[in-house]
């Protein structure tokens, strides 16, 4: 009978295991990641650190904690209102999951932009506020130019200063705003000469500046005093050479200037730059119709403010073109060279590469082919002596190097061979 009691004892505790495994076993979700309670959420505009309570910082390559990567997925949402939207977390053996009932909002204004921000015209002069509006974009709705509307308060009888008013409404009844400023002129000054005593029409002069911009990108264009232009954003990847040219001339003797400053956003304002007070980094006295040209090489990621200004007799800003031009290094390396120097009695061999972000990687040199005796002999040609990769040559000699790059896991990323003979 105690045999038998003790085989019911046993057969209950597997079971009472059994079934509380299965029971808990859905149950363990980990215990590194809480998730928050969140009701509402905007519109395209919401990473994982907003669903949860920890300190995960996130970018567009994705998310990490305490510097280890974040896998995760999150339901895709298409539409605004009330909606499940369903959260999955992997984290170093450990899963997390919930599912969040939330209202999803747009509060992003649609966007309107202009061609020129600023204008200067005569009296009487005929415009047409709607040729200035170059596109609208929302982050949700798909908007049209024709959708805009155009508040013209400008009087061009009547010298002053005025504002044409473009604005637009998403469906969430967010409203975007773009603003043209209007300069009208009054009538040309009228001088008198003590000599003859007959009046002298004093016209406006007007500075034209035809520039040319290549290397880092093209793009030319035309500008008039008083109708300066607003910046121009540049995405740029930084290369070997990520060199701006530029070419500027002007239909009248004056000043052009060259201007490059790496002054920081302030708040949502461009620190201006133009002004006095800043870098001049080149420029050239010239005369009507001839060209003034500007190289500038970059070496280093980040973000500049490029400028080209003319200043007229008074030494006042005519006419002025703005860059934002925003380097970035590759997160993959693009291209690699070989680097050889040499030290008498061996060359030294190194690398040069484009891109890779912060990734660490490490470079391999390995003789291919070479007319060398020694080298047919199997001799060590190339050797790694104090962290530096020595090639022991023989004069007269050829030798047929590649130099490999790769990932700190052993990953090949880039090969290129070079011929050493001296």
């Amino acid at each position: 009978m105690k045999k038998w009691i003790g085989w019911i004892g046993f057969f209950l505790v597997v079971l009472v295991l059994a079934v509380g495994g299965f029971f808990l076993l859905p149950l363990f979700q980990g215990d590194t990641f809480s998730f928050k309670e969140v009701e509402i959420l905007d519109y395209d505009d919401y990473t994982l650190n907003d669903l949860v309570e920890q300190d995960v910082i996130c970018n567009d390559k994705g998310c990490k904690f305490k510097d280890k990567d974040v896998v995760y997925t999150i339901s895709e949402v298409k539409t605004l209102g009330k909606q499940d939207v369903n959260v999955k977390i992997e984290y170093e053996g450990e899963a997390f999951e919930k599912t969040f009932r939330v209202n999803v909002v747009d509060r992003v204004a649609p966007e309107i932009s202009l061609s020129e921000t600023a204008l200067v015209v005569d009296k009487n002069e005929k415009i047409d506020p709607n040729s200035y509006i170059t596109s609208v974009k929302d982050n949700y709705d798909e908007l049209n130019v024709e959708d805009i509307v155009v508040l013209n308060n400008v009087d061009l009888a009547t010298p002053g200063d005025y504002e044409v008013i473009y604005t637009i409404k998403d469906s969430s009844d967010n409203e975007g705003k773009a603003i043209l400023k209007v300069k009208v002129k009054g009538d040309r000054e009228t001088v008198t000469s003590n000599d003859n005593k007959t009046d002298v029409k004093v016209e406006d002069s007007k500075i034209t500046l035809d520039f040319s911009v290549s290397g880092l990108f093209n793009e030319t264009g035309t500008l008039i005093e008083g109708k300066t232009s607003t910046a121009s954003n540049k995405n740029i990847e930084l290369g070997w050479d990520t060199t701006l040219k530029v070419t500027s001339k002007i239909d009248m003797s004056g000043r052009i200037r060259y201007i490059i400053s790496k002054n920081e956003i302030t708040g949502d304002e461009l620190s201006p730059i133009g002004g006095r007070g800043f870098p001049v980094i080149g420029g050239d006295e010239v005369t009507a119709n001839k060209s003034s040209d500007f190289e500038y090489t970059f070496t280093d990621a980040g973000t500049y403010y490029f400028s080209i200004v003319v200043f007229d007799q008074d030494n006042e800003i005519a006419v002025k073109k703005d860059f934002v031009l925003n380097l970035t290094i590759s997160s993959e390396v693009k291209d690699m060279k070989i680097l050889t120097e040499d030290k008498g009695s061996y060359i030294s061999i190194d690398c040069d590469y484009i891109g890779g972000g912060n990734n660490s990687y490490y470079f391999v040199a390995a003789l291919t082919d070479s007319d060398d005796p020694k080298a047919l002999e199997e001799e060590e040609i190339i050797v790694t002596e104090n962290n530096e990769i020595k090639l022991y040559y023989t004069s007269g000699y050829y030798y047929d190097v590649a130099g490999m790059l790769f990932t700190e896991d052993g990953d090949l990323v880039k090969m290129e061979t070079v011929k050493i003979q001296k």
